[in-house]
């Protein structure tokens, strides 16, 4: 069951993240601000972040005395590549690890991995610390080899059991990665894909290049890199752009759904009820013309970036589509709109705020997960009609249940 809580339990998360137990559930921080409340200043040089410590702090004081501070709590996905992989992919696992399926539970993949390859070890003469694991996956799911023979070994007992546990725990995400590799065309000078929202990544392939140049003045030779765009025998960097591509379309739809315009979309739930009414009209359409038609029909996901167009195109979208669309801007209006300040996978919005914030996020994915998302992404990649066989197709219930997916 989704939790909430009062704005004045957020600024105590926030002290108790800046303090680093950001790992333990919301109700442990709360508990321990509201033990040390008397002397929580003197707290600060034990803290992980005593800057963002001290400042929580003083804000929690202000809030206490029924002063207003403008002071943002920040909430950060758990693994955020791991995540969104893995709810792409529907592995449970992978979601269990990330905080989206144990509602009860603040989850955290690298410990969870750093003990499962402890457990395969089974040695107390090679025992692996959190930090290393850390490096090894977040780079090793973007296709880095080197890494992980840095970090344990190359064939070494660490090395194989980090890759036993990853092909196991991660399942989904490894997976995924191995397939956006092979989507790899040496032909291409650019890859290319549109986001459910309409928005278009666009990536050149970039060769460097290192040419000698002499500066006969100086009588100096110096080496100069130069970029070219030009096609590439082998790349692992589809991997990572196209999972990064996601989380800033994840991003992007967070914030529009937070902080949007009232007038326009009360208007906006008025057109789709009319058009929704009229059952003698029979829609026939383009769907490549009409774009936002079309990436539903490609992914199940009626994104509500087709906002400011409605007017014009409400009448040539299926109901189905109109049906998700006026569900989406009722829950909005239940709330009214406010600021988002974002840095990659950090949400932050003021404590009174952070309900719908995290609220927001989970149902973006549990749509993700519900969607064809991905289906659509690697049939761009690879120039032809894919589909990836989900390894659940039954999270998104899981999901909208969670509680740490942000933390």
């Amino acid at each position: 069951m989704f939790k909430t809580y009062a704005g004045i339990e957020y600024l105590a998360i926030d002290v108790a993240n800046g303090y680093g137990l950001d790992k333990e559930s919301f109700e442990y921080r709360i508990q321990w601000v509201k033990d040390n409340q008397k002397d929580l200043e003197d707290y600060a040089q034990l803290a992980e972040e005593p800057h963002l410590f001290n400042k929580s702090v003083a804000h929690f004081r202000k809030a206490l005395k029924g002063l207003p501070s403008g002071h943002a709590v920040a909430l950060d996905s758990v693994c955020s590549g791991l995540q969104l992989m893995s709810v792409m992919t529907g592995c449970r696992s992978g979601c269990f690890m990330t905080g989206l399926i144990a509602p009860d539970v603040r989850m955290d993949a690298y410990t969870f991995i750093t003990d499962e390859m402890n457990k395969l070890l089974g040695n107390d003469a090679i025992t692996i610390e959190r930090k290393d694991a850390k490096q090894a996956i977040m780079t090793s799911l973007y296709g880095s080899k080197a890494k992980p023979k840095e970090i344990f070994g190359y064939k070494s007992p660490a090395y194989n059991a980090f890759y036993e546990v990853l092909e196991d725990k991660c399942k989904g995400a490894y997976r995924l990665l191995n397939v956006l590799i092979s989507a790899w065309d040496k032909k291409k000078e650019f890859n290319h894909w549109v986001l459910p929202d309409g928005f278009n990544a666009y990536v050149p392939v970039m060769q460097s290049q290192i040419d000698r140049v002499k500066v006969e003045e100086l009588e100096y030779t110096m080496s100069v890199q130069t970029w070219l765009n030009q096609p590439l025998d082998y790349s692992v960097s589809l991997a990572a752009n196209t999972v990064h591509s996601c989380d800033a379309y994840v991003l992007r739809t967070l914030v529009r759904r937070c902080n949007y315009n009232v007038k326009q979309v009360t208007n906006a739930i008025g057109l789709i009820q009319e058009a929704l009414k009229d059952i003698r009209l029979v829609y026939f359409y383009d769907d490549e013309a009409i774009m936002p038609v079309h990436l539903f029909n490609k992914t199940g996901i009626a994104d509500i970036s087709c906002l400011e167009h409605l007017p014009k195109i409400v009448n040539q979208l299926p109901q189905r589509m109109l049906k998700q669309l006026l569900a989406t801007f009722q829950e909005m209006l239940k709330h009214e709109p406010f600021e988002v300040i974002t840095v990659h996978d950090s949400f932050a919005a003021l404590p009174n705020h952070c309900n719908v914030l995290r609220y927001w996020y989970k149902e973006i994915l549990a749509q993700i997960a519900e969607s064809t998302m991905l289906d659509h992404l690697l049939s761009q990649l690879f120039g032809e009609d894919c589909i990836f066989s989900k390894l659940d197709n039954n999270l998104a219930p899981l999901i909208r249940n969670s509680n740490y997916g942000l933390s």
